[in-house]
């Protein structure tokens, strides 16, 4: 094949073009799946769209013709329209016959598609479709042959014969072959999809026929009258002569077998007789006892957004705990995976043929089935439109709604237990059901990470930033079914806008169709202010949290009193709290129980509360700011993922057995003992210095310091040395009067392209140990932080050892650390009882965790990696100026009360400096203090029992 020369000017984006035509081919739209079976047809399809993405862009035109020979297959042409319609939204691309009439102001023909190539233009491309390939063309497939490139470019260069050319061919050869062998892959997986579920009908359709069979059978027997048999034959029945012995007729046979193929039969049960023969050589074992490892959630409404909350995350959680976990919608459950399941999860599922097979098949392998739900969607009298609103608002009747409800009711009646998301909902579901696990909706890491990174765009969090001088009140309804519940509000927001200028009421429209989500057709009372409202595009559920981090405040009314709205879940108010907006919500049964009245949110009922409620937070912008932050704070542990995998665990070992159930019954019970954790302190502070190249860290290090200019400097060379490429650090100075707050801000300004974040924060006034680690503890915006105090170093691989070491459930690790001083190493105490040699280094932190060592006293020092979700369960470190010193120990005794996991490095990953200034020295271990410190912590935690009140001071 001979190409021509190589164009004058080479194209400027060739390989933003190549990824282009990557992301088209593997962007799946309908069209793309109505396509999967005719290859030819889609490639042909795919590269028009890509030529034509190319020459709108090189042209600069928005309105362009694409002229199509009529003689090519007639389907082609409508689908093409669909896909420039799709890929070419902001240029008008008109399909045309080949040839077409050109008249004076109609758009240019940018490409010509013709199954005859006789006629060629010299200045437009030219595509030709069927097996002609003459010289200089280039076959992007054997039936997609471009053989004019016009006056592109791109094109021009494409038809080049270079080596860069050459090679740019044989790339786009290359994805267009893999991308034909996917598509024949997706279509022989679902060619073999379709015979599984066909497979599916025809057992159950069987296993239908064979009852009715066996009722006839049953009714034919019932029916036949059989002589009584004499006395001393009562054992061996006589047929009377008179009614002839014949085998069952062949359907019967045939059915018979083919049900025991599929349900196999028990063992028959021994008789007294055969027991005693076998029992003189024999012992019979116990039966192995059932052990879960398997769990399948079956998601019965699988394309809506509730499938991730309570299939996808909760199937996370259940992996998290150590299970094997799968979430699959209810119409693909087959066989095989019931097979494969210990537990079958049912979502929302409405029960069915399909679904009345799955659970007599499960019945038969011995599965656990749980109906879970995040409504009341089992009661079918609750099906009114005066309980819910939503039945009018999306355009169903009650008799729908109800059959609905119905059908999720017999599938809760077939299942062993239920869970679902509040009380009110356990509550509701006891009544058919005795055990019911409470499993709330959660957030996952994703989710935080999003939100975190949108919150950061906008300034520092936790920080009043002026942004553009709009306060936005966010309403964040995600369907059609709120109308009712945001009508006794509606006038107050009314009103508020008409008072505060500067508000903004943030309500969200289909994005297609601009169809508001909220009717406001319904609320006349917006129409005087509709200026202040902001209307933004519904988003995906990954692109949610974007939209809660512009809400200054967050809304969530709801209908009190409704039954309906009482059991709904506190999803709206995390959701908020993760991307730092705060809420006011109505009282209902879960928004009382997490939101803490004026501290981490606001419950309003009246219109006058809202009023008050909404006021406070628009012209007090630092408290709105303060109750966001502590609402995180209240919602990273028990909307988060490692909560939920605590739950999973206990939820699903209770079904191995009696005596599982009962070890986790224990548990749970003595967990919802516990008093539920104070919020953490955070005492005031000020910023001196911040700086975010908005990246994602995996680790913070937090190093605290009071008047250690002397020792400082070698703390964040340290940090500076660490191994992870991408660190984030936080300074806190606790109001020192030496020259470290003017050390730190010089060495940060020399060192800001090292890190992600560098943010040095000075309390107002000195807080004390436990609140300078707050401090630095809520600047942090990493799951995992590194906590050094600033007498004390790091080495290099500290940081990147301890984060391999933790996994998704691990609470904080912890290394072992050399002390050192003036000297050099510091040796251990020879005179002590010790199995070690002489001259051997001193080391901290060197018991393998168990959370019974800390009864006798502190075995972990304060350097440790501390997950900031584990550090929010316990409510953070303690602040007490007069019991300073041991809020380290007292930290990990709460953990070990809430069951959070540490785990021990061995290996030597720190340096604890001794000197006489050290706050062990100079204040915990004097007696007076130490007396206060011991009697603090064991009134907090009455279970230790302390081997060493006396103070004893570190050596030097």
């Amino acid at each position: 094949m001979n190409f021509s020369n190589p164009p004058s000017q080479l194209p400027s984006k060739p390989d933003d073009f190549l990824v282009r035509l990557t992301l088209l081919l593997t962007s799946e739209t309908v069209d793309d799946r109505s396509l999967s079976q005719q290859q030819d047809q889609a490639n042909h399809i795919h590269l028009i769209t890509w030529l034509m993405m190319i020459l709108t862009e090189e042209k600069g035109v928005s309105t362009a013709l694409v002229e199509y020979s009529p003689h090519l297959p007639g389907r082609t042409g409508k689908t093409l329209r669909r896909f420039l319609a799709t890929y070419l939204p902001d240029t008008d691309v008109q399909i045309v016959p080949y040839p077409s009439r050109v008249e004076e102001h109609s758009p240019r023909a940018l490409l010509q598609i013709v199954g005859d190539a006789t006629k060629i233009s010299p200045s437009v491309p030219l595509l030709h479709f069927g097996a002609h390939h003459p010289d200089g063309s280039f076959a992007f497939t054997p039936e997609n042959v471009l053989i004019n490139a016009g006056d592109s470019p791109f094109l021009g260069f494409l038809l080049s014969d270079t080596p860069q050319s050459r090679n740019y061919r044989h790339a786009i050869q290359q994805l267009l072959r893999n991308d034909q062998k996917n598509r024949l892959l997706r279509v022989r997986s679902q060619e073999l999809h379709q015979e599984s579920l066909k497979k599916t009908h025809i057992i159950q359709e069987l296993r239908v026929s064979l009852r009715m069979l066996s009722n006839r059978k049953a009714a034919d027997l019932a029916e036949t009258h059989f002589p009584e048999p004499e006395a001393e034959n009562a054992l061996h029945p006589v047929v009377s002569s008179t009614v002839p012995i014949t085998p069952p007729p062949l359907w019967f046979r045939v059915g018979r077998r083919l049900k025991r193929s599929l349900f196999p039969q028990p063992a028959p049960l021994a008789t007294p007789d055969q027991d005693a023969a076998t029992s003189e050589d024999t012992t019979a074992s116990p039966a192995a006892p059932f052990s879960v490892s398997r769990i399948l959630f079956i998601a019965g409404e699988p394309d809506t957004p509730g499938v991730l909350y309570r299939c996808g995350r909760n199937a996370a959680a259940a992996r998290d705990a150590g299970f094997d976990a799968r979430v699959l919608p209810c119409a693909s459950v087959g066989y095989d995976d019931i097979h494969w399941a210990d537990v079958m999860v049912f979502w929302r599922v409405e029960y069915s043929g399909h679904v009345s097979t799955i659970f007599d098949l499960a019945r038969s392998e011995n599965v656990v089935t749980i109906f879970d739900a995040d409504d009341i969607v089992f009661v079918p009298h609750y099906a009114r439109v005066d309980l819910i609103d939503g039945i009018r608002s999306i355009g169903a009747t009650e008799e729908q709604i109800e059959r609905c409800f119905s059908d999720m009711r017999r599938t809760f009646l077939r299942c062993d237990q239920g869970s679902t998301t509040t009380a009110e909902l356990v509550f509701a579901m006891h009544s058919l059901r005795p055990v019911v696990h409470l499993l709330p909706n959660i957030y996952d890491m994703a989710s935080l990470k999003r939100a975190r990174i949108a919150l950061r765009m906008r300034g520092e969090p936790g920080r009043v930033n002026a942004g553009d001088g709009l306060v936005r009140i966010g309403y964040a309804a995600g369907s059609r079914t709120h109308q009712r519940d945001f009508a006794p509000i509606c006038p107050t927001i009314a009103d508020i806008l008409h008072q505060r200028p500067q508000a903004r009421l943030v309500l969200f429209r289909e994005p297609e169709t601009h169809r508001p989500i909220l009717l406001v057709e319904e609320f006349p009372s917006l129409i005087p202010v509709q200026d202040q409202i902001e209307w933004r595009d519904m988003v995906p559920l990954a692109e949610l949290q974007d939209e809660f981090a512009r809400f200054d405040i967050s809304i969530a009314p709801l209908e009190t009193g409704n039954v309906f709205c009482e059991a709904k879940s506190e999803i709206k108010f995390f959701e908020a709290a993760l991307s730092g907006a705060a809420t006011v919500a109505s009282p209902t049964g879960p928004f009382r129980r997490v939101i803490h009245h004026g501290e981490t949110g606001f419950l309003a009922d009246s219109p006058s509360e809202w009023h008050d409620a909404l006021l406070e937070l628009i012209d007090n912008p630092e408290r709105r700011v303060r109750m966001a932050r502590d609402a995180y704070h209240s919602i990273l542990w028990p909307f988060g993922p490692q909560a939920q995998a605590q739950r999973m665990k206990l939820a699903l070992t209770s079904l191995n057995g009696d005596d599982a159930a009962a070890r986790s019954a224990e548990t749970h019970l003595a967990r919802d003992r516990l008093a539920p954790p104070d919020l953490p302190v955070i005492p005031a502070s000020q910023t001196i210095f911040h700086h975010d190249a908005l990246g994602e860290a995996p680790v913070t290090v937090v190093i605290t310091s009071y008047n250690y200019e002397a020792h400082l400097l070698d703390a964040l060379e340290s940090v500076a040395a660490q191994t992870l490429p991408v660190l984030d650090l936080i300074v806190v100075d606790d109001g020192s009067s030496d020259g470290s707050l003017a050390l730190a801000t010089t060495w940060m300004e020399r060192h800001r392209e090292r890190f992600n974040r560098l943010i040095l924060r000075q309390s107002l006034t000195n807080a004390g140990l436990g609140g300078a680690r707050n401090i630095g503890m809520d600047a942090a915006e990493t799951v995992h932080v590194m906590q050094l105090d600033a007498d004390n170093t790091l080495r290099p691989e500290a940081c990147e050892t301890l984060l391999e070491a933790m996994n998704n459930g691990t609470a904080y690790a912890y290394p072992l650390i050399a002390c050192f001083n003036e000297n050099g190493p510091v040796l251990m105490d020879m005179t002590a009882d010790t199995h070690h040699q002489p001259g051997t280094p001193e080391l901290l932190g060197d018991l393998p965790f168990n959370p019974l060592s800390l009864v006798s006293g502190n075995r972990i020092d304060a350097m440790a990696m501390v997950t900031k979700w584990a550090w929010a369960a316990v409510g953070g470190y303690y602040v007490s100026r007069e019991a300073m010193g041991w809020e380290d120990f007292d930290l990990w005794c709460s953990m070990a009360e809430r069951g959070l996991p540490g785990h021990h490095v061995p290996q030597i990953l720190a340096d604890y400096r001794q000197h006489e200034t050290s706050m062990t020295n100079a204040s915990t271990e004097k007696d007076a203090h130490k007396a206060r410190v011991v009697a603090f912590v064991q009134d907090r935690h009455p279970w230790i029992r302390l081997s060493a009140e006396q103070a004893k001071p570190r050596k030097n």
